[in-house]
């Protein structure tokens, strides 16, 4: 049975250089048929008044408003369908990575596509991340 969706839930992570700082922009599930990025800031989030219908038009449009030398996504490993695992995998959302390293043998359902997946390889930024969001409340 499918988990409810969550208001404001993190779907997926980018890191903003300005000014020779970097800024992470988290990409938030407003509702099924919203989603928002937002700019943390002192540990704040302010709206990047960037959204989508869907988690593939968000990324779509903030890969648009910024040149590769301004925004990257945070690296969050290669996510794999089961039971047969796929050969190569494809670049794992934040929350599929939070899913999977949570759960006790690194298999969750994931609701969108229908499958049992497994996530690897994320990098320790991500992780580190991860610790954090889940001691402040923030995921």
């Amino acid at each position: 049975m499918p988990n409810e969706t969550k208001t404001n839930r993190l779907i997926h992570i980018g890191i903003l250089k300005k000014k020779g700082k970097e800024h992470y922009c988290f990409l938030r599930e407003q509702n099924p048929i919203l989603y928002e990025w937002k700019e943390e800031e002192n540990g704040n989030e302010k709206s990047l008044n960037l959204f989508g219908s869907s988690i593939e038009e968000a990324i779509f449009k903030i890969r648009r408003a910024f040149d590769s030398q301004e925004f990257c996504f945070l690296d969050c490993g290669f996510r794999y369908t089961l039971p047969e695992r796929d050969e190569h995998g494809i670049n794992a959302l934040f929350f599929q990575m939070k899913e999977s390293y949570n759960a006790s043998n690194g298999v969750y359902f994931d609701e969108i596509l229908g499958n049992n997946c497994h996530v690897q390889f994320a990098s320790l930024d991500a992780l580190k991340l991860l610790k954090k969001l889940q001691l402040e409340n923030r995921l």
